[in-house]
């Protein structure tokens, strides 16, 4: 029932929330909405309405004619015999007895119409409260006549009225029966509706009063002529064909290529199921769309408005795809929740050419129907069995990918860190995307934070091998021999052989060496978007967990928000990518995707002001990551045992994007920092050099990275307590930074050199105060700086190669931009080709890097 209803129901109720969505920001009263959205689906619903009664008018007639014969038969025969000439009788006057629904369809339209208004109007949060005329809550029964203390509901009693004149008008001549069945449907009506929210009793009875009008003005006319028939011919054929094709490509083949691409981003570790149901939830609601109710319009239709439909569906196959293959924007980053980081869809400027692909597409359309249309049919053919077999291929490929995630679950136990009092820690924290140049502004704006991280030493003067952490995390785990240019001249060897191995190098050679080892959420372990810890089964006693939303407290809320998004929106994504760029940002709403209700019901879709001084919504990845470094005051154990440890940890809070409540940065759903920000402007500027703050992703990266430094120096206090902050050595790093252009540092034929320039923090034991060091570093020194002083001349236990810094001496280092981050897609042998950059000594002077090409 659930499937029906998506088919027949939901796609009426998405154009009930999309008109009404437009037209609430545009006035912003939902009294005046109401209004505006009954005239609107009654006007579109118009010619459904007057079809239907033409074809009752002609079922009477026909049966009129065919009464007396009908009679004769039953008085004359019996039994099978009756029944027999009856048929025949039918034949021969071209008349089936199923034509006797054809009186009902108005009745029948009307059903799916009032399940589509009942299920948003009955539930829209956003009318509780607000007034309009005399009713003073929409969202409640009216109440508008109270007799004795109790009350009336007047509304609905006024829109029975409404509907028994307009029914009255409507059925004068028809027999009684007629008029009863009509009365008794405004009599369940009144049932139905009379304890309803004021809002949707007030939208049933604009209906009413629209459908009164038009049995006054439209039923007073003179019939007309019996349609004489023209040379036009109406070709069903090349209506559903194209009402298929787009069907599929809207429902089946963009929302499975997004999957596709990355399946693991719309998997969640902690509450697990397959992301191809959002494909079966998009394509009921693509053939709902483009092939019931399209179909409703075109069987409706006389011969004229069939051709004329057939032209329309014929173009719309070219427009649509036209817009989404050739004409499609990129527009940034974008999230499991189909929202773009920071999309600029201000694109009235393209409406020129918008207009022109329609008229190109009608004038194709218009002379392949004139002189050859089965080209229409063979190329509607063509590229349905193009979409249709390329979106089961995406499904297939999903499937299987997701099958060989059923370790998920495995790594879900509670984590436990466990440090030892007398033995020798170490802890490598990577931090995701975390800035390395933020860092000085951050502990200027806050001192406590510098006390906090006493004994660390700063590293401004860092290059990461790789802008993403595929390229990059391998040189961090696993040293030199594990950067970009190394890997690939392994050409033999798999990447994900060679990514996971670069992952073990540190865990083995501690393990080996007596150390115990906790390992939380270690990047693309088995080349997995969701870590795949079993890589270490063969270490039985190395402790593997997922913290990664495992402590976040609204994690069902929010995969069950999420879940119910994106069965909604990803159809709705779908029309945004085929329709005219001069619209798309109609259509995207903010990620709303014209849901009305939706800053009431969604909570985790963040809307930001684009300047980044407010919000309003809980970041779901945010969440899941900043919750993890919460809690590690709460999983860290610390024992007598002087066996020492070894602890590698992956969080992402640096990584996500999230407007926090200044000056605490803490977070809250609803954020204002605007006047914090205008009066705390010299907080981006040290030493004379500002950092630029012009837009909301900059100032999240800044309130995310400051968000994760008070969550480690909390951390810190506690091992502090604790007595074992001295005897651990702590690296924090970063697997690369981000292009944000905050400081001047563009880079010829390429990004910034902030892409390249990771966080890198590093304190050893026993350490003291807190310094920086120019020393030119690199995120594939920390696999040395951890063995430091723990094993004597390291030894890479999978090549044999030692392990050194030697590498970054012998020349200058080969830096790779790729922006091939999808490792479902980037996983042969090598890497797919790239820029490829030579840089050495002060990373932050771009006169120091050079470009070499790409392969």
């Amino acid at each position: 029932m659930h499937g029906l209803y998506w088919f027949f129901i939901e796609p009426l109720e998405l154009l009930f929330e999309f008109v009404f969505s437009l037209s609430y920001k545009a006035i912003d009263h939902p009294g005046i909405c109401i209004i505006i959205l009954s005239i609107v689906m009654n006007l579109l619903a118009l010619p459904l309405y007057r079809r239907a009664d033409a074809l009752q008018k002609e079922e009477k007639e026909k049966m009129g004619e065919l009464e007396p014969g009908i009679d004769h038969i039953k008085k004359t025969f019996k039994g099978d015999e009756r029944l027999l000439i009856l048929q025949t009788f039918y034949r021969q006057n071209d008349y089936s007895p199923l034509h006797v629904f054809r009186g009902s369809i108005s009745l029948f339209l009307q059903i799916p119409f009032f399940m589509a208004a009942y299920r948003m109007l009955s539930s829209l949060s956003i009318l509780s409260g607000k007034s309009f005329g005399p009713i003073n809550d929409l969202g409640a029964p009216d109440g508008l006549i109270v007799i004795g203390g109790i009350a009336i509901n007047l509304l609905p009693v006024l829109m029975t009225a409404i509907n028994i004149v307009s029914s009255s008008i409507y059925l004068k001549g028809s027999d009684i029966k007629t008029k009863i069945q009509l009365y008794g449907i405004a009599a369940i009506f009144l049932v139905l509706l009379y304890n309803s929210p004021a809002g949707l009793v007030f939208y049933w009875t604009c209906n009413n009063l629209f459908s009164l009008m038009k049995n006054i003005f439209i039923r007073g006319e003179k019939r007309k002529k019996k349609e004489v028939t023209t040379e036009k011919k109406d070709h069903p054929l090349v209506f559903i064909l194209c009402a298929v094709y787009n069907a599929v490509l809207t429902g089946l083949y963009i929302p499975s290529t997004v999957i596709a691409s990355s399946p693991a981003d719309f998997v969640d570790g902690i509450l697990f199921r397959s992301p191809n149901v959002y494909v079966y939830y998009s394509l009921l609601l693509a053939a709902g769309t483009f092939i019931l109710w399209f179909g409703v319009f075109y069987y409706l239709s006389g011969k004229k408005g069939r051709c004329v439909m057939e032209m329309i569906s014929s173009a719309s196959v070219i427009v649509f795809t036209v817009d989404y293959l050739a004409l499609g924007k990129r527009y940034g980053q974008f999230t499991n929740r189909l929202q773009y980081a920071d999309p600029d869809m201000h694109l009235t400027n393209f409406a020129l050419e918008a207009i022109v692909l329609v008229f190109l597409s009608f004038a194709v359309v218009y002379l392949l129907t004139r002189h050859n249309r089965k080209i229409i049919v063979y190329a509607v053919v063509g590229g349905l069995l193009f979409f249709l077999g390329s979106g089961v291929k995406n499904v297939i490929s999903v499937s299987s990918e997701i099958g060989e995630m059923d370790y998920v679950t495995r790594d879900l136990g509670r984590p436990e860190i466990t440090l030892s009092s007398s033995g020798k820690n170490v802890v490598v924290i990577m931090l995701d995307r975390a800035e390395g140049c933020m860092l000085p502004y951050i502990f200027n704006e806050r001192p406590d934070l510098k006390e906090q991280f006493d004994g660390f030493t700063y590293y401004p003067n860092t290059v990461s091998f790789g802008g993403h952490t595929n390229f990059a995390a391998p040189a961090l785990f696993g040293g030199y021999e594990y950067t970009p240019d190394a890997i690939n001249s392994r050409a033999d060897e798999p990447l994900a052989g060679k990514h996971d191995e670069a992952l073990k190098v540190l865990p083995v050679l501690f393990y080996e060496n007596g150390y115990d080892v906790t390992l939380c959420d270690l990047p693309y372990a088995g080349y997995h978007n969701i870590p795949d810890l079993s890589i270490f089964d063969d270490y039985p006693d190395m402790k593997t967990y997922i913290t990664q939303g495992y402590f976040n407290d609204m994690k069902e809320a929010e995969v069950s928000e999420k879940n119910t998004i994106l069965e909604r929106n990803f159809f709705c994504y779908s029309i945004l990518r085929i329709s005219p760029m001069c619209l798309q940002g109609i259509f995207y709403d903010s990620a709303y995707y014209n849901y009305p209700d939706r800053r009431n019901d969604w909570t985790f879709i963040p809307v930001y002001k684009r300047d980044g001084s407010g919000v309003l919504g809980y970041p779901a990845d945010f969440l899941d990551s900043f919750t993890a470094l919460d809690a590690l005051p709460g999983i860290t154990t610390v024992t007598d045992d002087a066996t020492g440890t070894l602890t590698e940890l992956d969080n992402n809070t640096t990584h996500s994007t999230a407007i926090l409540s200044e000056p605490d940065y803490v977070l809250e759903y609803r954020v204002d920092n605007s006047e914090y920000d205008r009066s705390h402007l010299d907080r981006f500027t040290l030493d004379g050099v500002t950092l630029s703050m012009e837009n909301y992703m900059q100032y999240a990266a800044y309130e995310v990275n400051m968000a994760a430094y008070i969550e480690l120096g909390e951390w810190f206090d506690y091992l502090r307590e604790q007595g074992v902050y001295d005897n651990t050595r702590i690296i924090i790093v970063s697997d690369h930074g981000y292009d944000l252009d905050l400081l001047p540092s563009g880079i010829e034929n390429g990004s910034t050199w902030e892409w390249f320039n990771p966080l890198f923090l590093v304190k050893d034991f026993d350490a003291e105060g807190f310094t920086v060091s120019e020393e030119f570093m690199t995120n594939a020194d920390t696999p040395v700086l951890a063995l430091e002083g723990i094993v004597n001349d390291p030894v890479n236990p999978f090549t044999g190669n030692r392990i050194s810094s030697d590498p970054k001496y012998d020349g200058d280092l080969l830096i790779f931009e790729s922006h091939e981050f999808i490792i479902t897609r980037n996983n042969g042998n090598t890497f797919l080709p790239g820029n490829w950059y030579s840089v050495s000594d002060d990373i932050r002077r771009v006169e120091n890097w050079t470009y070499e090409g790409e392969w």
